[in-house]
C-alpha cells in the first residue's frame, strides 16, 4: 500500500514538474489537482526548483488547499526569491478565497481554528521582517489580514508605522470596512503627515470609502480643516489609484455642501 502511494505521489510530482517544464502552467496546475495537497505539499518540499514552482502553480487549484498554507508559508520565506515570491501569491490568493467563503459561511468546516490563528501569525512576522523582499512583505500582510476578522494582519500602529511606504498602503487597503471608529483619527492624521503621497491619498481614500453609506460628518470631523485641505492637494497627485481619488472626492464633495 505505501508503495504505491509512493509511486502514486512520484507519477504526479513528475508529471507536474512536466507540465512546468513546457510552460505549460494550466497543465501543472491541473496534474496537482488530479494528484492532491498531500502530493503538492511534498513537491513544495523538494530540492529542485522547477519542481517548488510547479507546486506553487498548482497550490491555488487544488481542492482542500487551505491545507497547504502551512507549506506554502515555509516556501515563501526561503531565500530563493523566484520561488518565494509565487508562493506568497499563492498563499493570498488561497488566505482570499478563506475570507470570501467566511462572508458567504461557505468555509470548509474542517480548518480548524487553532489553525488559522497559527498561518496569520506565520504570515504576520513574515510580513514585520524588514530584512525582507518589500514584495513578500506586502503578500504575507495581505495573507494575514485576510485570515484576520478584522482585516489588520499586523496592530495598526505597527503596520502604519513602518518606514516602507507600500507596507503602509497595504495595511490601509486590508482594514476591514467600514472603518471603526478608533481608526478615524489615526488615519486622519496620516493624511496630513505621511510623507509619501499615495500613502496620504490611500488613508484618506479608506476615511471617505464610508461616505457611500454613512453619514459623511463623523469622517469630516475627523479630517478636520488641515485634513480636507490636504486631500485637495492629494487629489492632483500624479500617479494615484482612480478609486483612491474616486473614494477621497466623497469627502471633497460633502465638504461643500455641509
Amino acid at each position: 500500500m505505501l508503495w504505491g502511494h509512493l509511486v502514486f505521489a512520484a507519477a504526479g510530482i513528475a508529471s507536474m514538474k512536466a507540465a512546468f517544464d513546457r510552460g505549460d502552467l494550466d497543465e501543472a496546475a491541473r496534474q496537482g489537482a488530479l494528484a492532491g495537497p498531500v502530493v503538492v505539499e511534498q513537491a513544495l518540499a523538494s530540492p529542485d526548483r522547477a519542481t517548488r514552482l510547479a507546486a506553487i502553480a498548482a497550490a491555488s487549484g487544488v481542492e482542500d488547499r487551505a491545507e497547504l498554507l502551512g507549506a506554502l508559508a515555509r516556501a515563501a520565506a526561503a531565500p530563493d526569491r523566484r520561488t518565494a515570491i509565487p508562493a506568497a501569491f499563492a498563499t493570498r490568493t488561497i488566505a482570499r478565497e478563506l475570507a470570501h467563503h467566511d462572508a458567504d459561511d461557505r468555509a470548509p468546516d474542517d480548518l480548524a481554528p487553532e489553525d488559522r490563528v497559527t498561518w496569520r501569525a506565520t504570515f504576520a512576522k513574515l510580513a514585520a521582517d524588514r530584512e525582507r523582499p518589500i514584495e513578500i512583505r506586502v503578500l504575507a500582510l495581505d495573507t494575514s489580514s485576510a485570515l484576520a476578522p478584522d482585516g489588520a494582519g499586523l496592530p495598526v500602529q505597527t503596520s502604519l508605522g513602518d518606514p516602507d511606504p507600500a507596507l503602509r498602503a497595504a495595511a490601509l487597503n486590508d482594514l476591514a470596512m467600514p472603518i471603526a471608529d478608533d481608526l478615524r483619527a489615526p488615519l486622519a492624521k496620516l493624511v496630513v503627515s505621511d510623507p509619501d503621497p499615495i500613502v496620504a491619498l490611500t488613508a484618506g481614500a479608506v476615511l471617505c470609502a464610508d461616505l457611500a453609506a454613512d453619514p459623511p460628518q463623523p469622517v469630516l470631523d475627523a479630517l478636520g480643516d488641515a485634513g480636507l485641505a490636504k486631500l485637495k492637494t492629494l487629489v492632483r497627485t500624479e500617479g494615484a489609484p482612480r478609486a483612491a481619488l474616486n473614494d477621497a472626492g466623497r469627502c471633497l464633495a460633502a465638504s461643500r455642501v455641509r
